[in-house]
């Protein structure tokens, strides 16, 4: 399995790299999102959410946040959308098909 880490957000990327993105997104569960990204850079992201949801709120108790899979200059990569803001996790030339 190949493990995915934070390489940018919407706000420091190209606006166009980003739109190609978006429009090629696929909705996927916080599980699956989990299973692709390396969790210490999410939680670094992201770091007023918690693991443990008897500490506070967990990514998944925010209904305002979503999980997507699709390419990102040209490789795959996930992302969240969270404020409106995506944040982009992907390895580089991994060689996944889309």
């Amino acid at each position: 399995m190949h493990e995915c880490g934070f390489v940018t957000d919407c706000v420091n990327a190209n606006g166009d790299d980003i739109n190609e993105m978006v429009n090629a997104e696929l909705e996927i569960s916080l599980r699956t999102f989990f299973e692709h990204v390396n969790l210490d850079d999410l939680y670094s992201v992201f770091p007023s959410y918690e693991r443990d949801p008897r500490k506070g709120m967990t990514l998944r108790q925010d209904w305002a946040i979503s999980f997507y899979r699709s390419k990102y200059k040209g490789d795959r990569c996930y992302f969240v959308k969270w404020s409106a803001i995506e944040f982009i996790f992907q390895e580089i030339n991994c060689g996944w098909a889309f």
